[in-house]
């Protein structure tokens, strides 16, 4: 098995389904159609992230689910936490930033230096 040839995509539980749809796709700019089981989000490429409602177990990761990459984070961090004076960290390699969903999932969005 090859791994790197295969698509990841990553399954988010959460409590609001509609709460849920209104962050992503508005917030973040996705675009999503129900699937089934699950409301099935495009990412980019073949990236399709999976918001899966009716568990008991959404809000409790202490990790982020998501990272999007970005070729301007600056840009792509309206409302950032505070980590510099715009919610950016530096890490080296990439800058990134964290926020969270409806359900208080960590997410973040990064850009490669």
């Amino acid at each position: 098995m090859r791994l790197e040839a295969l698509n990841v995509g990553p399954v988010i539980p959460v409590s609001d389904m509609a709460a849920s749809r209104s962050f992503y796709e508005g917030m973040l700019g996705l675009q999503g159609e129900a699937a089934p089981g699950v409301y099935a989000l495009r990412a980019g490429g073949d990236t399709r992230i999976f918001l899966l409602d009716g568990t008991d177990y959404a809000g409790r990761a202490e990790w982020p689910l998501a990272s999007f990459q970005t070729d301007d984070l600056a840009a792509a961090v309206e409302d950032p936490y505070r980590t510099d004076e715009r919610g950016i960290a530096d890490l080296g390699d990439m800058l990134i930033a964290w926020f969270r969903d409806p359900d208080n999932q960590v997410i973040s969005v990064f850009q490669l230096k």
